[in-house]
């Protein structure tokens, strides 16, 4: 065999050649990481266009979980402020790990990564989260919303203490449609996450650059690029949470239609007021709330794919479903 001639003779062996890395930072013999990078960089790229999510001198702190989301959005911000800088950086970049205190924690090989391979200015925050979490939640309870909540006050925090304006998070397009069912399954409300919102307490901006990106493309481009993942305790511990039974309900939404995920990405940037049931967002929309008749033109005029139809004397907006009456 091959295998058993190369061991018999290590001359024959064939030399291991060193990867060489394009200014993307992704090794250039992998044509298929570098066709995914600039995917993730274009859809980034729309989502901080359309949210104007950097300006000159701002300063973003990128929270770095030790997962593969957070990872990916650090390289690709990375990326953008070479492109962006000329003879002084764009917009400056640290990054913040916070260490909750987890049983078995070790976070060395992403503190390497960040110091000799990605070479950001970054901080390591700990701060134990991780009992406070274990000890408040009810049994039976998940532990994402305290945790969540605990991590977030410690980020903005930090923030301050580094002067940065804007805090960078690696939530992506399945998140926000996770988050959107489980609010309408369990809450009852038409709800998800904001691509950018301010926080009035703290006085800073929350930025996910990466929610015009699939989730299925930021793993296998994390695992091309071998960035550094670790685990977590806490998340990894509730395998029956309702966010991981809503992940199960899209995986079989994408049997139904492959292009499921990404349509309902764009769903939540194509609202039609006319065609749902909130009377309030209709009059705030210039229509009656009963009828649905535009009654303020300058808002309808406001308001996607409405004010066209109204100017052309249709009057009222009635339900349609792919092109047919209902």
């Amino acid at each position: 065999p091959a295998h058993s001639l190369r061991m018999a003779h290590p001359s024959m062996e064939e030399p291991e050649v060193a990867n060489t890395y394009n200014d993307d930072g992704v090794p250039n013999n992998a044509d298929d990481t570098i066709k995914l990078n600039g995917k993730l960089m274009k859809q980034m790229r729309g989502t901080m266009l359309q949210y104007q999510m950097i300006e000159k001198g701002d300063h973003i702190m990128c929270c770095v979980s030790g997962g593969k989301d957070s990872a990916t959005l650090l390289h690709l911000l990375l990326q953008m402020q070479r492109k962006l800088s000329r003879d002084e950086p764009f917009f400056h970049l640290t990054a913040v790990h916070l260490d909750q205190k987890q049983p078995g924690y070790n976070g060395s090989s992403l503190v390497t990564w960040l110091r000799d391979q990605v070479g950001v200015p970054f901080r390591i925050i700990e701060q134990d989260t991780y009992s406070i979490v274990k000890e408040k939640t009810a049994v039976g309870k998940t532990y994402c919303s305290l945790c969540s909540r605990l991590r977030r006050g410690v980020l903005y925090s930090v923030a301050h203490e580094i002067g940065a304006n804007k805090i960078a998070l690696g939530h992506h397009g399945d998140d926000a449609i996770e988050t959107l069912m489980l609010n309408m399954i369990h809450g009852g409300k038409m709800k998800s996450m904001p691509a950018r919102y301010y926080s009035e307490d703290r006085g800073v901006h929350v930025i996910r650059p990466l929610m015009g990106c699939l989730e299925d493309d930021i793993r296998r481009f994390a695992m091309e690029m071998k960035f550094p993942i670790l685990p977590c305790n806490l998340c990894g511990s509730q395998p029956d949470a309702h966010r991981a039974k809503v992940k199960l309900l899209c995986a079989s939404l994408e049997a139904m239609n492959p292009m499921a995920k990404r349509n309902m990405i764009n769903a939540m940037s194509d609202v039609r007021p006319s065609h749902l049931l909130d009377v309030d967002l209709r009059e705030a929309c210039g229509m009656d709330g009963a009828t649905g008749r535009v009654t303020d033109a300058d808002r309808a005029a406001l308001v996607h794919a409405l004010f066209p139809a109204w100017q052309q004397g249709q009057g009222s907006m009635e339900p349609s479903l792919f092109g047919k009456d209902i």
